[in-house]
């Protein structure tokens, strides 16, 4: 209604003079403003040019002069700033959008709305500017008439970009045929790029920090000067075709911190983020992270982290993966990804809210000097644990004392080395058995093996323990499994070990002496780490995956994959008693298992496999892998 009746506010000029309409609106807007004395500053009232933008006082004829010079600020049909009430603001469709600039930015712009009434000109700060840029592209429309603000369309666009993986050069396509689509006279970007300068004032923080080509050391703190690694000797810089220095190798660093506060920026995940502390249990049910004793165990240790359920419990997880996927050239990356564990089981672990926190480059694996990579996060987390950010959390409109605690990390077995600073590798691998380890070379098979170590670990009286033929041949098992040691047991044994950020000679050392532990990773360095009850877990996908392909190819005898081959038949032969297994005397033909499939056999399993129906993204496709 209001539009229709104001449409005289934007159809100022006609040629170069002002329209009559103009002219009497501006002149019923100033004996409005002269109505409504309260919204004034004395004889003064708010100008709504899109210069003053109402963050200004002018004296009347100032106002009108600027009105007949420039208009009115775009949208401007409810004279809110000069006190006209909202009565038809229960059938105005709520802009979601703005909702959403002013959740994740608003509680910081305060000062905007508080500060209105002070006649004082001065030009909004680099963020407030960023605040009132978004606000004012949620109310414009994409053109005159479209049910879109400016704001909607570039986040659609962005999130269709995201969803389905699309090209820049494919996003440029499709915003250049809308542009031509839609009426002239319109806000619509031509290339991506114009449209991620709409989101920008929404982008979280993040810092590109230049590194050693070889993993040495980041050029950051008091290094950030040099031109050459300390360590090595390695140029930070190289030269392109044309002669231009850029940086060898860069990690690019997200923050963690702005990360968390946006959680508390929505109403409807902030109060979700407490759901931990607030949801009933279901006694000797695990259905959640919050159900573990690695997490009842913290809150007891630490009482006064505990007593405020908005605090956050992290897991952090790695992997390394080719970016260019099997057939593209040779390069591994390895994100490490951050998860808030408060939210409730539909989605704690899901995608939106996994923070990609680290993105260290290649093209090699890291291995031993994922730590070096790691410094400015841990830095970060210690800072969230010892002080804290300040934080709004928008569904109690209070401000509290944000802190957080790494819980624990994921992994593969591989990457589980990397992170812990314990060699998987060799017959030390298993990290709980440690020097105590009962695993033993294959003679023919050149391989360590764990077959029947885990005997040790079963109870005294178990009839395993006498059993001499069904594992190793005449063996009894007596002994009990090694002393699991708790983490001020294991900070005992690595705290005076070298980390990596002292250098490849030191960790060159502690290699050859075959200790097991191969430096002390930089997670010790979080101040609770000793006092957690679990650091480190395995990630089940790949463990099953691995035992589930060397299970299938065996069964299935698919010829080059397979495990049981003349290797692993004449070590068979050493240690265990399958004599109908056993290969003959100088002979090469192997018996034919009685776990290996024939061709009837393998046709119903799949078939099996072929009829199995899983649901949406609970299973990769078989065919693919």
């Amino acid at each position: 209604m209001k539009r229709r009746e104001r449409s005289w506010m934007y159809d100022r000029l006609d040629g170069r003079n002002l329209k009559p309409d103009f002219l009497k609106g501006v002149g019923e807007f100033i004996q409005f403003c002269k109505e409504h004395p309260t919204c004034n500053d004395g004889d003064k009232i708010r100008c709504p040019c899109p210069s003053c933008d109402n963050r200004r006082f002018h004296d009347t004829e100032t106002v009108r002069v600027h009105l007949y010079k420039k208009g009115f600020v775009r949208n401007y049909y409810q004279w809110i700033c000069q006190g006209e009430s909202l009565v038809e603001s229960s059938r105005v469709q709520p802009n979601q959008y703005r909702d959403m600039v002013i959740d994740a930015l608003g509680n910081n712009q305060e000062h905007l709305v508080n500060e209105e009434g002070n006649s004082v000109e001065e030009e909004p700060n680099d963020e407030a500017k960023k605040f009132i840029d978004l606000l004012k592209a949620a109310g414009d429309p994409l053109y005159e008439g479209s049910k879109l603000s400016v704001l909607e369309m570039a986040s659609r666009i962005a999130s269709l970009k995201c969803e389905f993986n699309l090209q820049h050069r494919c996003v440029d396509g499709f915003a250049s045929l809308m542009n031509d689509a839609i009426p002239n006279n319109n806000q619509m970007g031509r290339t991506f790029n114009s449209t991620k300068k709409v989101l920008e004032g929404l982008e979280l923080p993040h810092e590109r920090i230049h590194t050693c080509p070889k993993g040495c050391l980041l050029f950051w703190k008091g290094d950030a000067q040099l031109d050459k690694c300390r360590v090595c000797g390695s140029d930070r810089y190289k030269k392109t075709a044309k002669g231009k220095l850029i940086p060898a190798k860069v990690l690019i660093y997200f923050p963690i911190t702005p990360r968390l506060q946006r959680l508390y920026a929505t109403k409807n995940i902030s109060e979700d983020m407490t759901w931990h502390a607030k949801n009933p249990r279901v006694q000797n049910t695990f259905a959640h992270p919050s159900d573990s004793q690695a997490w009842k165990h913290l809150d007891t240790t630490f009482p006064n982290f505990a007593s405020e359920p908005r605090n956050v419990r992290l897991g952090l997880c790695t992997d390394g993966f080719a970016p260019h996927g099997k057939f593209g050239s040779q390069y591994s990356c390895w994100p490490v990804i951050l998860t808030p564990y408060n939210l409730p089981p539909s989605m704690c672990m899901k995608r939106p809210f996994m923070f990609l926190s680290l993105l260290v480059p290649g093209p090699k694996n890291p291995k031993g000097n994922l730590d070096v990579y790691m410094q400015p996060l841990i830095e970060e987390l210690k800072q969230l644990w010892e002080v804290g950010a300040m934080t709004y959390d928008i569904s109690s409109k209070q401000n509290f004392n944000l802190r957080a605690a790494l819980l624990w990390t994921i992994s593969d077995f591989p990457a589980y080395g990397m992170l812990s600073g314990w060699s998987t590798a060799g017959k030390k691998a298993c990290p709980y058995c440690m020097d105590k380890s009962k695993a033993f070379w294959l003679e023919h098979g050149g391989k360590v093996s764990w077959f029947d170590c885990h005997r040790q670990f079963l109870p005294h009286d178990h009839p395993f323990r006498k059993n001499k033929t069904a594992l190793c041949k005449n063996k009894v098992e007596n002994g009990m499994g090694p002393h699991i040691m708790c983490g001020e047991e294991l900070w005992q044994c690595v705290k005076d070990l070298p980390k990596a950020t002292d250098g490849p000679e030191a960790l060159k050392k502690l290699k050859s002496a075959k200790m097991g532990w191969f430096k002390q990773s930089i997670l010790w360095e979080l101040p609770y780490w000793k006092d957690l009850l679990l650091r480190h877990n395995l990630d089940v996908m790949h463990i099953e995956k691995n035992f589930f392909d060397q299970l299938i190819n065996t069964v299935m005898d698919v010829k080059g994959s397979t495990s049981d081959t003349t290797s692993a038949r004449k070590d068979m032969a050493k240690y265990c008693k399958r004599r109908q297994l056993e290969l003959g005397n100088g002979n090469q033909t192997m018996p034919k298992a009685p776990f290996a499939l024939d061709k009837a056999q393998k046709k119903v399993l799949c078939e099996w496999v072929r009829d199995l129906k899983f649901p949406d993204a609970y299973a990769s496709n078989l065919s693919r892998d």
